[in-house]
């Protein structure tokens, strides 16, 4: 596996290059993640995501030591790419002070109150937690999470901050379920979305 400085290297260089690229993860060996690098931190790279046929679908942040691998697609997919209304690919228009330097930061700046995103975690099995924002503190984020038949979790749960290696927002499952679960709860202890305070006791 290419060296964390290459990797690195090659994910800078691939931002504003309008290059479609494939990233295999090295949690999940078989798993690859397509787009185009938009930004890259100390600590993640964001990538305006593509899934099959070239379309687009929403954004991706993942931690750079997740990656293992980078290479540039050769298809078609980046022509079809070129004549979709995303175009050109970029981060979220919302995310204007983007911080990809911490885990910490990049939740700040990436997520947005109401909306759904989605977390992968350093476990042994796949799973994707699906909700919107409630609480971020130093080492703990707290979402309200949502179920596959669209119904809001009672209560908000937390996930250590080091044990998050993707971040998933705005893609098709999500706008479907958005769709369909309807209006979050709302916590109103819950300081403004963005600014910490200690862990939850």
């Amino acid at each position: 596996m290419p060296s964390a400085k290459k990797i690195r290297k090659k994910v800078t260089r691939a931002v504003g290059s309008e290059r479609l690229m494939r990233l295999r993860r090295a949690s999940r060996e078989n798993q690859t993640i397509d787009g185009f690098a938009v930004a890259v931190g100390a600590e993640w790279a964001l990538l305006h995501r593509t899934m099959d046929g070239g379309f687009f679908d929403g954004h991706v942040a993942i931690r750079l030591d997740d990656i293992a691998s980078v290479d540039r697609v050769s298809s078609f997919e980046t022509s079809f790419a070129r004549t979709q209304p995303e175009w050109p690919p970029a981060a979220p228009a919302r995310a204007a002070e983007l911080d990809l330097d911490t885990t910490s930061g990049m939740l700040a700046s990436l997520l947005h109150p109401g909306e759904l995103f989605g977390i992968e975690r350093n476990k042994k099995y796949d799973a994707i937690w699906i909700g919107v924002p409630d609480e971020l503190t130093r080492r703990w984020l707290y979402m309200w999470e949502v179920s596959p038949d669209a119904s809001w979790h009672a209560q908000p749960s937390g996930y250590r901050l080091r044990t998050i290696t993707m971040v998933r927002t705005n893609d098709h499952y999500q706008r479907g379920l958005t769709a369909i679960a309807g209006a979050p709860p709302v916590d109103p202890s819950s300081p403004p979305w963005g600014s910490f305070r200690e862990p939850k006791k």
